[in-house]
């Protein structure tokens, strides 16, 4: 009975990582829909410009997360699958606390600033954000005239905004799963491994 009460709580706990696992998928759909539609012509084939502000948002992403979540627990490997972990939590409390877009943002490094000060592990984070948007933002006057490079830098500055926050999410995302699949987790990587394996063996025959 508990071995088959194991085996439920792995699929339910698997239809779970599916179903957050898509969330970001859906998101890069709606990114490459909005910057279709204001991006410039050849937005994408200038990798100078898209590399800025992918740079700009995963600076941004990981200052948000450091500011966020900055006094070590939630990453500590050894409290990690722990019944205390901070990481065991539901799915709805993972969207609406760990993931949720509206809990990262310049309130969130105000809060950091006043409990932990100014330090210069921090600072050198912000100033490689600021760095980052001035790169981003700058870079498309190189390339389009105006009004183009306006509409290139508001593509740029959606490109970075959804690249900070997959950069959130993936990272709450891998720390989540690892406390919900525990040693299950071996299990899939196991198949997801034979699965890559077996493939390069067809396509190589």
């Amino acid at each position: 009975m508990s071995d088959a009460g194991g085996f439920v709580g792995a699929a339910r706990a698997l239809l779970e990582v599916a179903f957050v696992v898509a969330l970001p998928i859906l998101a890069l759909k709606l990114e490459r829909r909005i910057l279709d539609r204001i991006a410039p012509a050849e937005y994408f084939e200038i990798p100078l410009v898209t590399g800025a502000a992918r740079f700009f948002g995963l600076a941004l992403g990981i200052a948000l997360l450091y500011a966020r979540f900055s006094d070590g627990r939630y990453f500590d490997l050894n409290r990690l699958f722990t019944p205390q972990s901070p990481w065991n939590v539901s799915l709805v409390e993972f969207l609406r606390d760990r993931a949720n877009p509206f809990d990262y943002g310049i309130g969130t490094v105000l809060d950091h600033l006043q409990r932990y000060g100014a330090s210069l592990a921090f600072l050198s984070l912000l100033a490689a954000v600021g760095v980052a948007a001035v790169l981003a933002l700058a870079a498309p006057v190189r390339f389009w005239p105006q009004p183009a490079a306006r509409r290139a830098m508001l593509a740029s500055l959606v490109l970075a905004l959804f690249d900070a926050y997959l950069t959130i999410y993936a990272v709450c995302l891998v720390l989540w799963v690892l406390f919900l699949l525990n040693f299950w987790i071996f299990a899939v990587a196991g198949i997801v491994f034979q699965y890559y394996r077996s493939r390069a063996r067809h396509s190589s025959g």
